[in-house]
């Protein structure tokens, strides 16, 4: 239950949580609009959330997706799984594109962008700001360029032996849905030989696999 002083705090106001003794539990990202109140950012509830503390967690992350991949295709932040809740960020070579969606992450998107750009070496970062979440989250739903140069057509991106075509501007989510590759390999490996009906077909990922 919220208190009238906490009613009132902006959304993605960074405050610590303290348990039932007062003792500090760690720095969160409070949205009294949401049905998520607090987002838990950091156990340091010193940790001051700019553009050094987004570069040292992205890195991390890429670091991981680097024993996975061997192209620089994948979802780099996926939410509270990389320390980043609300935050969703796939790449796609030198582009990058960005899901902020909670409203701590809307507040932070220069120095996030910045450290995005900086970690990975993308040089175009976009904003896909669809979906019902950032809603909930009391925010509006306008996509922008946030660096660099918007693509003019879909970007190629090879997954599990064929070339997907990602449009990244007008297409569902991020463009692409990453986190079925191994899904797509698997059922590839179930239906050799067979005649398969694909009612799944977004971008044709488990008929191309």
């Amino acid at each position: 239950v919220l208190d009238r002083r906490t009613k009132k705090l902006p959304g993605g106001t960074l405050a610590v949580l303290e348990d039932s003794a007062r003792v500090p539990m760690g720095l969160v990202a409070v949205n009294p609009a949401s049905k998520i109140a607090a987002r838990m950012l950091d156990a340091n509830v010193q940790a001051q959330v700019d553009q050094a503390w987004f570069e040292q967690r992205i890195a991390r992350a890429l670091a991981l997706r680097a024993q996975l991949y061997d192209a620089p295709f994948y979802r780099l932040i996926h939410a509270e799984a990389d320390g980043r809740p609300g935050v969703v960020i796939d790449r796609c070579g030198d582009t990058s594109v960005l899901q902020p969606n909670a409203a701590w992450a809307e507040a932070l998107l220069e120095p996030l962008t910045a450290a995005l750009l900086k970690v990975t070496g993308c040089t175009t970062v976009l904003k896909n700001a669809s979906g019902r979440t950032r809603g909930l989250e009391g925010l509006d739903d306008a996509s922008a360029v946030l660096a660099g140069t918007a693509p003019t057509a879909p970007v190629e991106v090879p997954m599990n032996g064929a070339t997907y075509m990602a449009d990244l501007l007008g297409g569902q989510k991020t463009g692409l849905f990453f986190d079925q590759r191994p899904n797509h390999a698997f059922a590839a490996g179930l239906s050799k030989g067979a005649r398969v009906l694909d009612v799944f077909a977004h971008v044709g990922g488990f008929s191309l696999a």
